[in-house]
């Protein structure tokens, strides 16, 4: 009997302390955390209630009545007598309340969204704090003490708590929220400054409640997935892309002061890129921290993402490209009364150096951005078949960054090349006019040149100064094309494109310096104006002359003699050229009757180096059309006159009117070349029979007829007048 009236009293002493050691316990955070004497008293308790767990109080004792444990969760028709059922209650009904208090002395009066994200920023780091608190100083001695998961414990009261406050609300704003509209300049602003900084605010929530997503797993390892926060990104997947378009539209302001604030000078001697490279790189790698903050645990949903910071970068990328164009637009421009001229800078330079160094930059930064670690995610999630299909995609998207970017740097160049062009244009045109005068235009021209490309050399690396190069020559040949073009139509005389000539060798051999490849750009150009400039650049006399060349090449292209056959025999003997023409056969007569009364004349060219040579003719036979001459003509030449390069015999055949003018019927052209040489010991008779077709003149549409055409000196009058008959009507 004593014993069961002790254990009575034991019990009911026992329900005495309950009350206040589960008090202490739901009320912890009104105390101290960190004090020790706090701390060992929360061991003593906890102590206490160890033991008491291990004892079995006598049947029908109620160690909790409802009366004063009005905050349990269980049955109150039952006595009660769980200690660590108990200990659970204590420390979720103290989570709770220590939440309610958390909000009621948090309270938010303003209306806009802003003011609410901002208040479940601080509720969530409260709560967060407070379970931060119970890991570093309580947790460990429940485990050690009752083997109570305190931290835990709390961890799942407050984690439904914190998403049945959040989600809700996250999900109403990412609904509200609206693309960011960029005014006309990219850095401009956009058109609402509010919904900016509640994108912002929105984020911050977002990694507020990553940071509680991540305790938890690490607290709850395995009841995580079940936690309503382990989808948590999800009530953010609309506001993510706003996140993305607020982290573009801070680089572009901070991109345009990176700009605005670089003097352009190299950041050490070291390099050839300035501040605002380095800067543009730095803030670049601001939105890869964004991302990796983001932490985006959906492979589907990062892959998306990626794709559009990428395209973010590269509209970055061309955006520092054109502040950078803005920036050294008007710098190395000069003007005074004589002229307005254009010197290439050291600035242009880096600035070209700059938007490349940014350029190659990219490659390199979207490896860090984990686009690897996403492709194999999306192979595993996926299919390999769709993961090898998104990373082509990806990497067209890298590509045409790249690209892009790289046809910024190109029209810079070009810039540079456009600007170079008027100091350009006006030394040609000088230079063309008076070179064979007293002047220096072409020593400007190239020390002009020589000055701005050593500049370029200097400054730029190899490939963009082997681009610049190319793009300044194939400016100055379409230059010195639309110059030969526009003169020619003003009739210019030969001097003038024969100056321009020796201006095109010049060029070419200063732009081949060192770079043999030069020869190939604009070849066609090249050739044309080559072409334009040797021929408008001939003596009237030479032109005459490369018109019978021409009109050769048409005779040995016939198939038909249409005008009739010439027959003779031709050949060189030590200093004499013999020549027997024997007959003509199906001559063509231009009279009505139809007879003439044909001869042949002929003529060594060109004329301008056989003056002191006779034009031998044959006699005139009467009324025939198949004359026989078998008429034998020596001529004596020089050496120098036999070795004539494109020497030629002509032999006209005209029908002779008395009383009018002789009527031409056809000709034929022989080769210097053509004509065999021989000694003394041969004769003439041994020499083969040579049939010439016998031709008019089609072409009036041919480059060197037009060009005599424009030839206002006697000679090429004549010449046309002379010529003009010879075209049959059309």
């Amino acid at each position: 009997m004593k014993f069961i009236f002790q254990e009575k009293l034991f019990w009911e002493a026992a329900k005495k302390i309950l009350p206040s050691c589960f008090n202490g316990i739901r009320k912890i955070r009104k105390l101290t955390h960190s004090d020790k004497s706090t701390l060992h008293q929360l061991s003593g308790i906890l102590s206490i209630l160890s033991q008491l767990s291990t004892l079995h109080p006598p049947e029908g004792t109620d160690l909790f009545p409802p009366s004063i444990y009005g905050w349990l969760t269980v049955n109150e028709d039952e006595p009660n007598c769980d200690i660590r059922a108990t200990l659970y209650d204590a420390v979720t009904q103290g989570a709770e309340d220590w939440f309610s208090h958390i909000l009621e002395n948090n309270k938010t009066t303003d209306s806009p969204e802003e003011a609410y994200l901002n208040h479940l920023i601080q509720v969530t780091q409260l709560v967060r704090t407070d379970l931060q608190r119970a890991i570093e100083f309580h947790d460990k001695i429940f485990q050690q003490s009752f083997n109570f998961p305190y931290a835990k414990t709390l961890y799942k009261v407050y984690e439904s708590k914190v998403a049945e406050l959040v989600e809700p609300v996250v999900t109403e704003v990412c609904k509200s929220l609206k693309p960011l509209k960029f005014n006309h300049g990219a850095g401009d602003g956009i058109y609402d400054n509010d919904r900016l900084l509640m994108g912002t605010t929105l984020f911050e929530l977002y990694l507020i409640v990553q940071r509680f997503a991540v305790l938890g797993t690490g607290l709850c390892p395995v009841d995580s997935e079940i936690f309503l926060s382990h989808n948590f990104h999800l009530w953010f997947h609309a506001g993510v892309a706003q996140w993305l378009d607020i982290a573009l539209y801070k680089a572009l302001q901070r991109i345009k002061k990176a700009v605005e604030i670089d003097h352009l000078v190299p950041v050490d001697s070291s390099v050839k890129y300035s501040s605002s490279a380095v800067d543009t790189l730095a803030i670049f790698y601001q939105i890869k921290i964004f991302w990796k903050q983001l932490a985006w645990p959906d492979v589907e949903g990062s892959y998306t993402f990626v794709a559009k910071i990428i395209d973010d970068i590269c509209r970055c990328s061309v955006f520092y490209a054109d502040q950078m164009s803005e920036k050294v637009e008007g710098m190395g421009e000069s003007q005074n009364v004589y002229e307005k001229k254009f010197e290439v800078t050291n600035e242009w330079c880096l600035a070209i150096n700059n938007i490349d160094y940014v350029r190659q930059s990219i490659q390199a930064f979207v490896g860090e951005l984990g686009m690897e670690e996403i492709v194999t995610s999306l192979a595993n999630f996926r299919s390999q078949t769709e993961a090898d299909h998104c990373q082509r995609t990806l990497q067209l998207v890298i590509d045409n960054a790249v690209d892009t970017v790289g046809n910024k740097i190109l029209e810079l160049l070009e810039k540079v090349a456009e600007k170079m062009a008027p100091a350009i244009n006006r030394f040609l045109l000088e230079g063309a006019e008076l070179l064979q005068q007293e002047n220096n235009c072409m020593d400007r021209l190239m020390k002009y040149l020589d000055d701005n490309l050593l500049t370029l050399h200097s400054h730029l690396n190899t490939d963009n100064f082997s681009r610049i190069l190319a793009i300044i020559w194939e400016n100055l040949s379409h230059t010195m094309y639309e110059l030969v073009e526009s003169n020619l139509e003003r009739k210019r005389p030969p001097t003038f494109f024969l100056n321009l000539h020796e201006t095109l060798k010049i060029l070419v051999g200063f732009f081949k310096q060192g770079d043999e490849k030069n020869d190939t750009n604009n070849p066609a150009i090249l050739e044309q104006m080559e072409h334009l400039l040797q021929l408008y650049g001939m003596e009237t006399w030479e032109l005459i002359h490369q018109y019978h060349l021409e009109r050769r090449e048409e005779q040995m292209a016939m198939e038909a003699a249409t005008h009739g056959l010439l027959t003779v025999r031709m050949q060189f003997v030590e200093d004499l050229l013999r020549i027997e023409v024997l007959n003509a056969r199906n001559l063509h007569p231009m009279d009505t009757n139809g007879s003439c009364d044909p001869y042949v004349k002929i003529h060594l060219l060109p004329e301008e180096k056989f003056t002191t040579i006779t034009k031998p003719r044959t006699k005139t036979h009467k009324k025939t059309m198949f004359p026989l001459y078998d008429e034998y003509f020596t001529l004596h030449l020089t050496s120098e006159q036999q070795e004539l390069e494109n020497g030629l015999i002509m032999f006209t055949v005209k029908d002779q009117d008395f009383l009018g003018t002789n009527e031409f019927l056809g000709e034929a052209f022989v080769a210097f070349s053509d004509v065999p040489k021989t000694d003394m010991t041969t004769g003439l008779e041994q020499m083969a029979q040579v049939h010439l077709k016998l031709s008019r003149p089609t072409r009036q549409d041919s480059e060197v007829y037009r060009a005599l055409e424009s030839r206002h000196d006697k000679l090429a009058r004549d010449f046309i007048k002379k010529e003009k008959p010879k075209f049959l009507p059309s």
